[in-house]
């Protein structure tokens, strides 16, 4: 994120900003974060001036940066903010994110309802996959953070390029080491 020496104002491009910033960047609202010091303040500042198609995702960083911070509560409430702001998700892709979203925030029956309308889509494996992920999660009650790779197995290693390949003949002349240490019988 990008922030205005001069105003203020967030974002990650300051030349794109609403027209309305100005406003925002004014306001009490927004001149009382400036008090605070947690690093998702710089996310709820952008959500404050952003378009509204943009504050999920705005609130959805305030998370991530609560998250690391250690503030599990804090996580919780943006990631409500980022629900009540998403939509309507545009794509399979978008509905396991705001699903996460969903059960992260506890919002595990409302999570498990988008599931279900979710799961008659047609999807592929991977999609697949992380939708019985989540709704096992959901039916646990589990809120807390998982990897992707949980829910779907990384692809196997490529073999390394001398995998099945033969050795290389050792030289008989001893090496530097085998003469440095008074192992060379040559």
């Amino acid at each position: 994120m990008l922030v205005c020496e001069g105003c203020g104002a967030v974002a990650p491009d300051l030349t794109n900003l609403p027209r309305d910033a100005v406003e925002v960047v004014e306001s009490e609202a927004y001149l009382d974060l400036f008090a605070r010091p947690d690093t998702a303040t710089p996310f709820l500042r952008y959500a404050m001036i952003c378009r509204p198609g943009d504050r999920a995702g705005a609130y959805l960083q305030a998370a991530w940066a609560a998250d690391d911070a250690g503030d599990d509560e804090a996580a919780r409430h943006y990631r409500r903010e980022a629900a009540a702001n998403w939509g309507e998700p545009d794509g399979i892709e978008s509905a396991l994110r705001l699903i996460d979203v969903l059960r992260r925030a506890g919002m595990l029956a409302t999570a498990e309802e988008c599931a279900g309308v979710v799961a008659g889509d047609m999807m592929d494996e991977r999609a697949e996959a992380m939708l019985r992920y989540q709704r096992a999660r959901i039916a646990e009650g589990d809120t807390g953070r998982h990897l992707m790779s949980s829910a779907v197995r990384p692809p196997a290693r490529m073999p390394h390029v001398a995998h099945g390949k033969k050795l290389a003949p050792q030289p008989s002349k001893p090496g530097f080491l085998a003469r440095l240490f008074g192992r060379d019988k040559g």
